[in-house]
């Protein structure tokens, strides 16, 4: 073997190590995405579908079909059998061992009274510093929390909560609900939410769509807010805008930024009642609970009683209100005492909501069925927008079933709602009649009582509804100072075009009550028919096509009528357009005799045609006109049969002749070269490879069939050019060349001594070359019509030679500019065709003689 030389070890040490560092920063990479957890299309929110070990807030993530056949195939894969009473009180009892820890005391299993701790070894006394809980010990209400929730011990309050806006909900939630926090564990009369470390979770590139639809919610705060958020429970994926922290145990999520726009969740149904009559909780939902033998004796009656969990669920709701006193006014204060134990035990068995539902989650757990308390906001059922307020706070239990996850329960329901006692009047006292997207619009208005005095310090959304009934969210805020309100705000682009309401709804507080005022607004939009381009039609019908669009979204727009009509004719034609904007008629045309743009030629007869194609406008589009040119050739067939039989004779002559050669061309000598080529880095290629060709005397013709008459001798770089030389006796060949640099070259065809013939060549960029043309172009124009200057846009001056040229040629002018436009503004591709209309119009422009 040949030894390496010092260059070739140097350069495999060079690639060895280039290699090691591609692999080490690949690994960097995944490693660094891994832990971001970034996420696609949609962010999957609520129950996960791990299995899960303690203090776990998943669930199942499946659709309604397959828990169908969950429900129907329950035999095998270690699927456990529960078709009769007797084995499910089997399963409830093993649960219950499941879930024991130790006994010790007058306890089943537990420490003392003031303990029924889910998870074994909490070393707190009550809860983990930072972790939010709920304190039900005191002589107190519900606590206020806001949309964004903050803090970590949350005390019970006494009397109403404060009647203030928190967040907007635009969808029917899949349950009457929305949920901020999670609490899984309970000690000493606090509940409080799993001490687990939350995972940063981002979306990037999705579109929120504004507008209503079925089995999505949209929540937005009525003020910028941050903390925990309101969230379904169930089953649901999210779309948001910003960076959340999602705590996935217990299905919670949090923002540490300020969130000013709406998220959205998309669910799956709910599960109906006959669905959750056969289903089953998850047994490995693991968790260990500590429990008192107050607690211990009902959920021996509860096995007792019961053959199924939904019986079991059903009969300790029961149970309470048969045994105990429901009596929402009461304010229970426990002092030391655990809260739950105190409310079985007590002497006057009375209770609030908060008493039962904790004493409800307490004996489910204990009887082996996962029940947690859930803290969020109740909402109106069935309804499709809502303004949720600060006293709609809720505490509900969520119970996690095998195939549906945590489901909410709404047991000993208590109305939330409140009403305001005095009447307001909104009044908008201005605001726009029209305005286009991108554009401002301010709204003013007033806010009094019901006898006319003005109200301070109060808040008031603005909708944009295309009808008063349609629900959606708010699309700007306002406070009332002294009666009065403003709002200024944008028009964006994902509002379309059309006829709207502005709707002012100030929102309710503790004393006022929601009033609204609703004038019209006109968005209107420009439009733009984007026509495919024709230069010539055979014949006389013309296949008119293209879109009419929204300038400003580039959208097309349906039913409006656009008007076709021909100069110098009597033809009008109405073409309407159809989804997506799109305009398509087959027009036929029929030339008057007289019509004056015409040129007669052997084989066909052309006429210029020029129409306008006009948009009169709506009360929303705006009109748009433009002007358009067409060749219309029509043929004559007898001609043409004429000059194919001439043709064809012409060509069996020249094949006899051509059998009778031995060569093309001949010379003394031997033969030489077909090509030879001078000019920077010029590569020839041949399809037959390397040619030559034999000559008897004449001159040699070079030609570039590609060219067309009238055009210089100039080719785009990197295009394959066909260079076809002949004599004059009718010999004839062909090559392929591409020029892979620009400038001047010179093909010959020549032996060792003579040149036969010669012709140059010039290579440019299409682009720099209009650019080239149109500079001149511009120069020429400015010497002839005065104002043109150097710091005008290309528009600007199409629009001072405009008047000043024959109105005839303006659909020329037109046509140059917005090819010289594509070449100074655009990123798309020049190509031969744009150089040589260019060429041709720049070159009938600066001829014209009325300039």
């Amino acid at each position: 073997m040949e030894r390496l030389s010092v260059n070739d070890r140097k350069n495999l040490i060079n690639l060895a190590v280039f290699l090691l560092v591609a692999l080490l920063s690949t690994l960097l990479i995944m490693a660094a995405i891994s832990m971001l957890d970034l996420r696609g299309n949609g962010s999957p929110g609520g129950e996960n579908n791990k299995r899960a070990s303690q203090n776990d807030g998943s669930g199942k993530n499946r659709n309604k079909q397959d828990r169908n056949n969950n429900n129907k195939n329950k035999k095998g894969s270690g699927q456990r059998e529960d078709d009769n009473g007797s084995n499910w009180k089997e399963r409830a009892q093993r649960r219950r061992g499941e879930r024991r820890s130790f006994d010790r005391g007058d306890y089943a299993y537990g420490q003392g009274p003031e303990s029924m701790i889910p998870g074994d070894g909490w070393e707190y006394d009550i809860a983990p510093d930072q972790m939010p809980n709920l304190d039900i010990s005191g002589n107190e209400g519900l606590p206020d929390m806001s949309f964004g929730m903050g803090g970590n011990t949350f005390v019970l309050k006494e009397g109403k909560n404060s009647h203030i806006p928190a967040f907007e909900v635009l969808g029917v939630p899949n349950y009457p609900f929305v949920r901020v926090m999670a609490m899984d564990n309970y000690r000493r009369s606090h509940w409080s939410m799993i001490n687990e470390a939350p995972e940063l979770m981002f979306l990037f590139g999705e579109k929120v769509d504004r507008k209503f639809s079925e089995n999505t919610v949209k929540i937005k705060p009525v003020e910028p807010s941050k903390g925990y958020i309101p969230v379904l429970s169930g089953n649901f994926e999210m779309k948001y805008e910003f960076s959340l922290l999602e705590y996935k145990q217990s299905g919670v999520f949090y923002s540490t930024g300020v969130i000013e726009n709406f998220y959205e969740m998309k669910y799956e149904d709910p599960p109906t009642e006959a669905e959750l009559i056969n289903a089953k909780t998850d047994d490995d939902y693991y968790y260990d609970i500590y429990v008192p033998e107050v607690v211990e004796r009902i959920v021996d009656e509860v096995i007792e009683n019961c053959e199924t969990d939904y019986e079991a669920i059903k009969f300790v709701e029961k149970f309470l209100l048969e045994n105990y006193t429901y009596d929402n006014t009461v304010l229970n204060n426990y002092g030391s005492g655990d809260a739950v134990v105190s409310f079985l035990t007590g002497k006057d068995r009375v209770g609030n909501h908060l008493d039962f539902v904790s004493a409800y989650a307490i004996i489910l757990r204990a009887a082996g069925i996962p029940c947690r308390l859930a803290l969020g906001y109740k909402l109106l059922p069935g309804v499709k927008y809502q303004v949720v307020y600060a006293d709609q706070v809720y505490i509900y239990p969520e119970i996690k079933f095998e195939d549906y996850g945590w489901v909410p329960m709404d047991v000993f329901p208590y109305d939330v709602f409140y009403r305001p006692p005095k009447e307001t009047i909104t009044q908008i006292t201005f605001a726009d009649g029209t305005t286009k997207r991108g554009e401002t619009v301010t709204v003013r208005g007033t806010v009094t009582d019901s006898s006319g005095n003005p109200i301070d310090n109060m808040t008031v959304l603005v909708y944009l509804k295309q009808y008063k009934s349609e629900p959606c969210i708010s699309y700007a805020k306002a406070y009332v100072t002294n009666g009065n309100f403003e709002a200024v705000f944008d028009i964006k682009g994902d509002i379309s075009a059309g006829k709207y309401h502005i709707i002012a709804d100030v929102l309710e507080n503790d004393v006022y009550r929601t009033s609204s005022s609703d004038p019209e607004l006109k968005i209107l939009a420009d439009t733009f028919i984007d026509l495919e381009e024709r230069s010539d039609i055979i014949g006389n019908k013309l296949n008119f096509a293209g879109r009419i669009v929204d300038f400003f979204t580039y959208e097309g727009i349906e039913g409006l009528e656009v008007h076709v009509s021909f100069e110098g004719m009597d033809l009008v034609e109405t073409v309407v357009s159809e989804e997506d904007g799109k305009l398509y008629k087959e027009i036929e045309i029929e030339v008057p005799e007289d019509y004056p743009y015409y040129k007669n030629f052997f084989f066909a007869g052309r006429y210029l045609l020029f129409y306008g194609i006009e948009f009169k406008g709506t009360e929303i589009y705006t009109p748009y006109f433009t002007r358009r040119g067409v060749y219309m050739w029509k043929i004559y067939w007898i001609n043409v049969t004429v000059a194919v039989v001439l043709l064809l004779g012409v060509v069996l002559l020249c094949v006899a002749i051509v059998l009778r050669k031995k060569g093309a061309f001949r010379r003394d000598g031997g033969k030489f070269p077909v090509l030879a080529a001078e000019g920077p880095g010029m590569i020839v290629a041949a399809d037959a490879g390397a040619e030559s060709v034999e000559r008897n005397h004449g001159k040699v013709y070079i030609e570039f069939p590609q060219i067309g008459e009238g055009l210089p001798d100039v080719w785009g770089i990197k295009e394959n050019l066909a260079v076809v030389f002949h004599d004059d006796e009718g010999n004839r060949g062909e090559i392929g060349a591409v020029f892979h640099k620009k400038g001047e070259y010179r093909i010959k065809i020549s032996g060792k001594n003579d040149e036969y013939g010669a012709r140059n060549i010039r290579i440019v960029d299409y682009r720099e070359e209009i650019i080239a043309i149109g500079k001149n172009f511009l120069k020429e124009m400015s010497a002839k019509i005065s104002g043109i200057t150097d710091f005008m846009t290309l528009r600007e001056i199409h629009d001072i030679i405009k008047p000043n040229i024959a109105s005839e040629r303006h659909w020329v002018l037109e046509d140059a500019f917005m090819v010289f436009e594509k070449a100074v503004y655009s990123d798309e591709d020049i190509v031969r065709s744009d150089y040589e209309k260019f060429y041709v119009f720049a070159r009938e422009l600066g001829k014209n003689s009325s300039i």
